[in-house]
């Protein structure tokens, strides 16, 4: 498991009610799965919320790897 400084998700209780965010961001994970639900790629993703793309790849690789979570096919 990554130690948090190195875990691509972040989980602050002061920072957006204690969702999920990507790190270093106020963006929380669940927007990337409403996204991928509603049929968008992980590149469109990255574009609507100008954020760092190699972040919110390692987010759906470690979210989305294990088969139990999956949306559509995505590139990623």
């Amino acid at each position: 498991m990554p130690d948090s400084k190195s875990d691509p998700i972040e989980v602050t209780p002061g920072k957006h009610g204690g969702d999920p965010v990507f790190r270093g961001t106020r963006i929380p994970i669940s927007f990337l799965v409403q996204y991928l639900e509603h049929g968008y790629t992980v590149e469109d993703f990255v574009e609507q919320y100008d954020i760092d793309p190699d972040l919110v790849r390692e987010v759906y690789h470690q979210k989305f790897a294990d088969g139990h979570e999956r949306g559509p096919e995505v590139r990623a």
